[in-house]
């Protein structure tokens, strides 16, 4: 059995201010950035080659390793463990773990190794804690892109290297074991999220954390997004949430709202039609084919992220009323649980997560208010900080589904991610639960009684991955 140590890219980011947009770049007036909508969205036609294959895959992971706490706080501590190797194995580039602080039910999921047995969770309530030492948590979700891919199969494993207590590095290590950031204090409970053992300062006591490939999933087949179930009423309806990015006022140098007017302008160059006045922020209006293309954009004052709980109202407006909704602003490490308050529709949804590390944060409780079911659900997310703007994300999307529509709606899913892709420059961002779409421009790809969704995902540029 081969245990596998990640080298640190050398090319590694850092952490974007807002982890969303840059307050910088393509999205500053004046921009010379090309509008997606008037670009040719055919298939290029071009051969299989290392640019169109899969540039990563999704695994399931079992983990394990020791965990050190008060008796108040043992059974939650692997959770936390286990927070720190997601940040140990994302600044490596290539190897990124589904987070499990933050979603309450996880430590649900924990196994301890008592007098050689594993036991539950449950069962680890009613024990003597000196006994719980060891833990595991299995099926965990996993992103391996580029090189970290290679040679991976069932019983392949990595290290992570990570604390033993959790809950006390700050008071061990203060700042010695943590990369700087300007934008965000250092404190204990964001101490996993700026967690760096390699520096040379770093002396306190740690431990390998334990991963081990459980499951792979097979490679899936082309899919497509449920275009039958889009176009049913005549019209596709998408909303961009346009939160804020910037520290200072909601005025027109603000990021989120200059990404508006770049949004707003791309639509009206493509000869989309204003409606006035609009239900909330902008409506634009297409008819393409046989369907209205409908998108509307919400500004940062008509929603500025998943903390801002005077305009909720508006941010459940945008989910029960569009089936594609985009969201780009601050993923706030992972502690919102905006995404678990909404009423959630029941019609086919396709949702692009554009704040950071989306992947790890947000799948599940997106993923619950769907129904805890892929059948209705599509989610596009990042398993990065992003620096890529709304409109890098979502603008290909929307260019190439209005291609789509009046093109015998030939745009799969691999095509949607290339469009991220080539806009965005890498493949972080892929699609969870398109493995088992049914839609197909020939007909369904279902048999039997088989609905839509799946458990699977499409990674990078286009690849077959799974998602839980």
């Amino acid at each position: 059995m081969s245990i596998r140590r990640l080298a640190l890219a050398a090319t590694i980011p850092a952490l974007a201010l807002a982890c969303s947009s840059s307050s910088s770049g393509p999205s500053q007036p004046g921009s010379t950035e090309k509008n997606p909508f008037l670009e040719n969205q055919a298939p290029s036609g071009k051969a299989d080659t290392a640019y169109t294959n899969p540039d990563g895959i999704e695994v399931e992971v079992d983990i394990e390793a020791d965990a050190e706490s008060t008796s108040y706080r043992l059974l939650e501590s692997p959770l936390y463990v286990a927070q720190f190797a997601t940040t140990y194995l994302r600044q490596r580039g290539e190897f990124y773990l589904e987070s499990l602080a933050e979603d309450s039910t996880s430590k649900q999921r924990v196994e301890w190794q008592v007098d050689g047995n594993w036991i539950t969770a449950g069962e680890a309530a009613s024990v003597d804690k000196t006994k719980l030492k060891h833990f595991r948590i299995r099926g965990v979700n996993a992103v391996l892109l580029n090189s970290a891919k290679n040679g991976v199969d069932e019983g392949s494993v990595f290290e992570a290297e990570v604390p033993i207590n959790p809950f006390t590095v700050m008071s061990e290590a203060n700042d010695t074991c943590a990369d700087h950031d300007g934008h965000i204090g250092l404190s204990q409970s964001v101490y996993w999220y700026l967690w760096n053992p390699d520096k040379s300062t770093c002396t306190m006591k740690t431990q390998q954390l334990k991963l081990t490939v459980s499951k792979m999933f097979a490679n899936a087949q082309q899919t497509y997004p449920e275009f039958d179930q889009l176009v049913a009423d005549g019209k596709v309806t998408a909303v961009v949430l346009f939160g804020q990015i910037g520290d200072g006022p909601i005025d027109e140098w603000e990021t989120g709202v200059r990404n508006m007017k770049k949004m707003s302008d791309w639509l009206l160059e493509a000869d989309f039609q204003e409606v006035t006045p609009a239900p909330v922020g902008r409506r634009f209006t297409k008819h393409i084919g046989t369907t209205d293309f409908e998108l509307d954009l919400y500004g940062p004052t008509d929603f500025s992220g998943l903390s801002d709980y005077a305009h909720f109202p508006n941010f459940q407006k945008a989910i029960s009323e569009h089936e594609i909704i985009v969201y780009d602003g601050h993923s706030m490490l992972g502690a919102s649980d905006f995404w678990s308050k909404p009423t959630y529709p029941d019609f086919y949804q396709i949702y692009i997560y554009g704040g950071c590390l989306g992947y790890e944060y947000y799948i599940k409780p997106i993923l619950d208010g769907k129904g805890g079911g892929w059948d209705k659900l599509d989610l596009v997310s990042s398993v990065v900080e992003v620096s890529a703007d709304a409109n890098m994300i979502a603008g290909p999307v929307f260019a190439k589904i209005a291609w789509a529509l009046d093109h015998g709606y030939n745009a799969s899913w691999r095509d949607l991610l290339l469009g991220i892709r080539n806009r965005v420059g890498d493949s972080t961002f892929g699609a969870s639960g398109v493995r088992e779409n049914c839609f197909s421009p020939e007909g369904s790809l279902c048999t039997g009684t088989g609905g839509g969704g799946g458990t699977g995902g499409a990674s990078g540029s286009g690849g077959a991955s799974g998602s839980g």
